[in-house]
């Protein structure tokens, strides 16, 4: 407590006990009088601060009643100042709140550090594919723009300087999925992945990159999946001069399949429950298409603590347990594959 309040908390008390002095000097000398010594005082002026007024014990000399109107304003001070605290608590409790302060029990999801147009695109793709979203912002209006365009559902928004590796925690970091850094410099972004690599080493890291040169660093540094925003564009770009069909096609399957006209590449984790664990890659192909029109391009293998990709594998590759499916479906078909494989898409498979 500061010395500031706790002083003027001194002189309160000072004055209440020169006031029950009056009080009593007072009413003490009339006869008729209720209050007759500092415990009657000391009553009164207890049931009327709280409002309780019970009229057992009540002034009745001029200066008594002046005293007594004083306790009387005094106890609606003391309302109106624990209404008013009461209102800033709660007040306090909703801010910090919409700022994610309390923390979120998502699990499998991905944390996205930064906002901004790029990042809300990202977001939209996730969401749409059946995955949840932890937003961390150093921008406070960015919280209601984040919550009028995605469900708290599926979102979940904390303000935070982005290098502060403790909001993290908030985050449910340890439950996450994968980070994606989505800060503006190249080299912002390797710091902040350094800083929380030094914390939570276990934790898959995602970045797109300004500079294309810097690739290697990333990789070095250990960020598992190094994109650059040049080379992507650049690729879609002359796809769609030279192949526009082709480019349609591939940009439609790295968007979320909603209808039945819709397709996109889904991945399934192979799980004790898949159909099609222990078995060849050619007869899953050949079920799926024949019974959903689904196409599986590839397996995904453990290598150590790395994945595999064997995109077309041979018809004899087993498909073993923790492999992942990945295939290519419309968004009804999509629907099915959940129910047969008995996990959800990604790479979380829960």
């Amino acid at each position: 407590m500061k010395k500031e309040t706790l002083g003027k908390l001194g002189i309160a008390i000072i004055c209440y006990f020169i006031l029950l002095y009056l009080l009593v000097l007072f009413e003490s000398s009339n006869n008729n009088a209720s209050i007759k010594n500092l415990s009657d005082a000391l009553w009164y002026s207890i049931v009327t601060l709280t409002t309780v007024g019970y009229g057992d014990f009540y002034p009745i000399t001029p200066f008594g009643k002046f005293i007594g109107s004083i306790f009387v304003i005094a106890s609606m001070g003391i309302l109106l100042g624990l209404v008013s605290k009461v209102t800033e608590y709660f007040s306090m409790i909703r801010e910090r709140k919409k700022m994610g302060y309390y923390g979120t029990d998502f699990k499998n999801h991905i944390i996205i550090l930064g906002w901004n147009t790029f990042g809300s695109g990202v977001v939209l793709q996730l969401i749409n594919s059946g995955n949840k979203v932890v937003v961390l912002t150093d921008d406070k209006n960015d919280i209601d723009k984040i919550y009028d365009k995605f469900s708290k559902d599926s979102i979940f928004v904390i303000f935070s300087e982005l290098k502060n590796t403790k909001s993290l925690e908030k985050a449910n970091i340890n439950s996450c999925h994968m980070i994606f850094i989505n800060v503006e410099d190249d080299s912002d972004k390797l710091i902040t992945m350094l800083n929380i690599k030094k914390e939570y080493p276990d934790v898959e890291f995602l970045v797109t990159l300004n500079h294309s040169d810097l690739d290697s660093t990333f990789h070095s540094a250990g960020v598992n999946y190094v994109l650059s925003k040049d080379d992507i564009a650049s690729k879609m770009i002359a796809s769609f001069i030279f192949e526009p069909d082709v480019a349609e096609i591939t940009n439609e399957l790295i968007s979320s399949a909603e209808t039945e006209d819709e397709f996109d590449v889904q991945q399934y984790l192979v799980t004790n429950e898949n159909p099609f664990l222990n078995k060849n890659y050619g007869e899953a192909f050949a079920y799926l298409k024949s019974n959903f029109n689904v196409i599986l391009i590839g397996l995904s293998k453990w290598n150590g603590k790395k994945r595999n990709l064997l995109k077309f594998p041979k018809d004899d590759v087993k498909i073993e347990i923790n492999n992942y499916l990945i295939l290519i479906a419309n968004g009804v078909a999509g629907d099915n594959m959940e129910e047969l494989f008995k996990v959800s898409e990604g790479v979380a498979g829960n």
